[in-house]
């Protein structure tokens, strides 16, 4: 069970990492925003066999994480949580299209086995690069740029109470795994189907932790929304940030 809260990004307890500051080679955060955004359109745009054009975009997260001093590590642990996901949406490439497209040391390579490796490396860059960008910014902060882009008010409120109280479910969790191991023995009491009765436990729980702070909150004030900022315009150091990369990418794309 904790494994699998550790993968939430929302639990904010001992299971997460806090968000590393990031050096001005993106300007401010909601320009980094508005790049993440075109670099995944732009890897988005590679056919489906360029698979150096592909990689060729594995520059910018690299980059990123360099500048940035963000552990490599962490994103490939990022990316790994992933990968059976990634690979069950691209294995359907692998026997569906059969065509012979060359051969590779006596190996036949088809067009599904070229189309399901890119679909993957497009995949896991645009992640990665998500990964570079979002690591370098605070959730709330995010949060607050999307108040500027006119999200609705009831959308960012929900994320900024998740990400603020996401670790009430690890708390929960952590406790209930406590208990169960303290009444068992070996590998008894750890069985699938106490597992999912425990998770069902989990969300009473949860769900009534989520009504008293809802009642301390109301208590306090709260109506029911956040603070929301006037949406501001973009200066003109943004526009140059975000045209500088996108001259970046338009190159790549050209080149490769």
């Amino acid at each position: 069970m904790k494994k699998l809260l550790s993968s939430i990004p929302f639990v904010q307890n001992r299971y997460s990492v806090s968000a590393v500051e990031v050096t001005p080679y993106l300007g401010s955060d909601r320009s980094r925003l508005v790049v993440a955004v075109l670099f995944v359109f732009f890897v988005l745009s590679v056919p489906k066999f360029n698979m150096l054009g592909v990689l060729a975009f594995g520059a910018f997260p690299l980059f990123l994480a360099g500048a940035t001093q963000i552990p490599l590590g962490l994103i490939v642990k990022r990316l790994l949580l992933i990968s059976p996901f990634v690979l069950v949406m691209a294995a359907g490439n692998f026997f569906v299209d059969r065509t012979p497209l060359l051969l590779f040391f006596g190996l036949t390579i088809t067009k599904g086995m070229s189309s399901g490796v890119v679909i993957i490396a497009k995949t896991l860059i645009t992640v990665a690069g998500m990964l570079s960008v979002t690591l370098c910014i605070p959730f709330y902060r995010i949060c607050r740029i999307l108040e500027t882009f006119r999200l609705p008010e009831v959308l960012v409120t929900q994320l900024m109470l998740l990400y603020r109280y996401g670790s009430v479910l690890g708390e929960e969790a952590a406790s209930m795994e406590k208990a169960r191991d303290m009444r068992s023995f070996g590998n008894k009491g750890k069985g699938i189907f106490r597992t999912a009765s425990l998770i069902g436990a989990l969300l009473l729980r949860t769900t009534s932790r989520a009504e008293k702070i809802y009642r301390s909150m109301h208590a306090r004030g709260f109506q029911g929304r956040m603070s929301v900022q006037s949406a501001k315009k973009f200066s003109y150091g943004e526009w140059m940030n975000i045209g500088l990369w996108s001259l970046f990418f338009v190159l790549l794309r050209l080149i490769f």
